[in-house]
């Protein structure tokens, strides 16, 4: 079980909290992928909060929650989801949990945006499970293809209007905001993704991390190759010697699985890495 909290960013938008409470208190903060719901993580959340961490799951701006309780002219691009959503969620877990220590596990998106938080000097650690950098240059043929008509057509196509209907490309099930669905597909055009100079976002949260960093692949994730992975984690901590980085990239069959793919590490068949998860946060 969860207690269901609502926070405040600091532009006055509500973000509902699920927070799985330990006895301990380490505590990891979920980033979501992006067109997913909180309960993709809650056996994760479950098992992780049994083992003595707390984990803590919200969703983005006008994603999961909808966009009816914003107030008018808020800000809902990517951007915002990792400057203000995320540093909402990190200032209210310093300030009410009070850990011991604290990490951010990013899933996909969720890994790239971590940068734009304001507090990122109060993370002890970073863990990414596909995580990626999305330059569709770090794919092979199929999936450049594919990305190319993402970001150069279908994105900006379907997005002409305040919201982005993402089931017809296998996205998600809900709407997204509009401008938040423009901005990705604007990075995705893009070398280096939003890591081009073109952007002007100061890098250096990014650049500059050295602590420790965990990172999952799967062989079967043709979402987050790992080419793209690497792409990610040369960005983090790139002003360092990368001793701080650990990259696993693992073969479903040889967790005795036929699949892991983009979603299933947070399936409970995937427990064997969950505590690998355990042992880096406690041990680091």
């Amino acid at each position: 079980m969860f207690d269901a909290i609502e926070i405040t960013t600091s532009d006055q938008v509500p973000i509902q909290l699920e927070v799985f409470r330990a006895e301990s208190n380490y505590t990891l903060v979920v980033n979501p992928a992006i067109g997913v719901k909180r309960r993709l993580y809650h056996q994760f959340a479950e098992f992780l909060s049994a083992q003595g961490i707390t984990v803590v799951l919200y969703n983005y701006r006008g994603m999961e929650d909808g966009m009816g309780s914003m107030p008018e002219h808020t800000i809902c691009d990517v951007e915002s989801w990792g400057r203000l959503d995320q540093s909402a969620v990190m200032a209210w877990v310093k300030g009410e949990l009070k850990p011991r220590k604290l990490w951010v596990l990013g899933h996909s998106l969720g890994g790239q945006i971590f940068g734009f938080a304001e507090n990122t000097d109060t993370i002890d650690g970073l863990i990414h499970v596909a995580a990626q950098k999305g330059d569709k240059r770090l794919w092979s043929i199929d999936g450049y293809v594919k990305l190319f008509l993402l970001w150069h057509v279908f994105i900006p196509w379907m997005s002409r209007g305040k919201t982005f209907n993402p089931k017809k490309l296998g996205l998600g099930s809900y709407p997204w905001p509009a401008a938040a669905a423009k901005q990705w597909a604007s990075w995705g055009r893009q070398k280096d993704y939003l890591f081009n100079p073109k952007f002007a976002f100061d890098l250096s949260p990014w650049h500059n991390f050295n602590r420790p960093v965990l990172s999952f692949g799967f062989t079967d994730d043709d979402m987050a190759p790992e080419a793209a992975i690497d792409g990610l984690l040369e960005e983090c901590g790139k002003n360092h010697d990368h001793k701080h980085i650990e990259k696993r990239i693992i073969d479903p069959q040889s967790l005795g699985l036929d699949s892991i793919g983009h979603f299933g590490f947070f399936k409970a068949e995937c427990q064997s890495l969950w505590q690998d998860i355990i042992t880096c946060i406690k041990n680091n």
